[in-house]
């Protein structure tokens, strides 16, 4: 399948699923309204009949239908305006609430209409089977003034949301849904992006091999002649320049294999004690070759005065070779290369920065994936595999070190490496 196509799919699958969940929420919020609703009009029902149980009617000026009114989501109001029987109010509260099958526990307040006075309250539990039906002879008789009761369901949202149980666990399904189909999103473009990061390495690795081989082709072309035999110096050169291109071709393949090391991103440390200083002054005349070449220059202040760290002396070697390497290849001017070192605390700060290209804010948290070459204009044409800096990223995670990014477009870079010294101190000897 095309990428367009794939990625028109996800689009509208996005699209789809997202319309789906909003329809969801909708209809569980009017669901949950139509609860709510169906909750008071029951309640309220049942507070007028224990009204007309009570003979309210005859006794007052107001309706039945009056008697009861909602005060908040879990308090209602049932006007009495007369004495109180407690016994046979609570008998009534518990068989009327329990006919339309309203199981909630409750509890209620009666007040002294004249002075608004609370003056007896009781909790009722309708899981109280055996009490459900029958007369309580323990409670008072209210008879010195005009009364009237508040009913309050502590748990009224909770006994709403066990009813509510289906359309929740259809929303956690769809949700579930939601989740998993992210996911698989994710999973789908970031394969997509792996995959045209694997086209691009084929073609620099293609590159790379391209041009080793057709010199070695030239030459050995060259010295099948059978007048080459009668030129030493011009076979000896062209022996040269397949013994070189033969060494260029086993350091790529070599590249290839530690790849193939680094392909669950786990490298194996033979840790040994090293000195940062001096190991740096053996990288940089490797450098050196590449750095006349572009008229560059490498500044170092070694500034550390304890310098004995523990490490992979071959895994650190490769990446600060590494870190000067990109240092002069990628810049539009000479190079100017400076590698700083400094205590902080129990750690060396090594930090190598350089005038070059720089990389964008945008590209930072992707230059340590494996494959992933930030775009560069014209500068593009510096071959590489893109596995640099994220066998940079490898090595300092193995070693449990921690790196720093800084770096504009067009500013440079600078890649700071924080590493625990050992306990044995070293004073530079610079």
């Amino acid at each position: 399948m095309k990428k367009s196509p794939l990625r028109l799919v996800l689009i509208l699958g996005m699209v789809s699923i997202t319309g789906a969940l909003i329809t969801q929420i909708f209809w569980l919020q009017k669901a949950l309204q139509v609860k709510e609703s169906n909750f008071d009009q029951a309640v309220m029902l049942s507070l007028r009949r224990v009204a007309e149980h009570l003979d309210y009617s005859s006794t007052n000026s107001f309706a039945a239908l009056n008697a009861a009114s909602k005060i908040s989501s879990r308090k209602f109001r049932l006007n009495i305006n007369d004495k109180i029987e407690c016994n046979s109010l609570e008998f009534y509260l518990r068989t009327e609430l329990a006919y339309p099958s309203l199981d909630i526990d409750f509890d209620y307040f009666i007040y002294d209409s004249n002075i608004d006075s609370l003056v007896f309250t009781h909790s009722v539990y309708m899981n109280e089977t055996e009490k459900l039906y029958s007369f309580s002879s323990d409670l008072p008789n209210l008879t010195q003034s005009a009364y009237y009761a508040i009913i309050e369901f502590p748990t009224r949202s909770a006994y709403i949301g066990i009813k509510m149980t289906i359309w929740i666990f259809s929303s956690l399904v769809l949700l579930l849904a939601v989740f998993f189909f992210a996911y698989t999103v994710i999973v789908i473009l970031r394969q997509i992006r792996l995959m045209e990061m694997q086209k691009d390495f084929i073609n620099n690795m293609a590159h790379e091999f391209k041009t080793p081989i057709a010199t070695i082709s030239i030459s050995a072309e060259t010295l099948s002649q059978p007048e080459i035999v009668n030129q030493p110096d011009r076979m000896r050169a062209y022996t040269d320049i397949i013994k070189n291109e033969s060494n260029r071709l086993r350091t790529q393949v070599d590249k290839l294999l530690q790849m193939s090391k680094m392909e669950r991103d786990k490298i194996e440390l033979h840790l040994e004690e090293i000195d940062l200083h001096q190991l740096i002054r053996e990288v940089i005349p490797n450098l050196s070759l590449k750095l006349e070449d572009r008229g560059g220059i490498l500044l170092y202040h070694l500034d550390a005065k304890n310098h004995l760290i523990n490490a992979d002396s071959v895994h650190l070697t490769n990446i600060i070779y590494n870190l000067l390497d990109n240092a002069v290849k990628y810049t539009n001017v000479p190079p100017i290369i400076e590698v700083k070192t400094q205590n902080n605390a129990n750690e060396i700060m090594l930090s190598v920065g350089d005038n070059g290209i720089g990389i964008s804010k945008e590209f930072q948290d992707k230059v340590f994936e494996k494959f992933y070459r930030v775009p560069t204009g014209n500068i593009h044409n510096v071959k590489g595999f893109g596995l640099g800096l994220h066998y940079l990223k490898i090595v300092v995670d193995a070693h449990k070190w921690k790196l720093n990014l800084q770096s504009e477009k067009e500013q440079g870079s600078v890649f700071t490496i924080s590493i625990p010294f050992t306990n044995n101190s070293s004073q530079d000897k610079e």
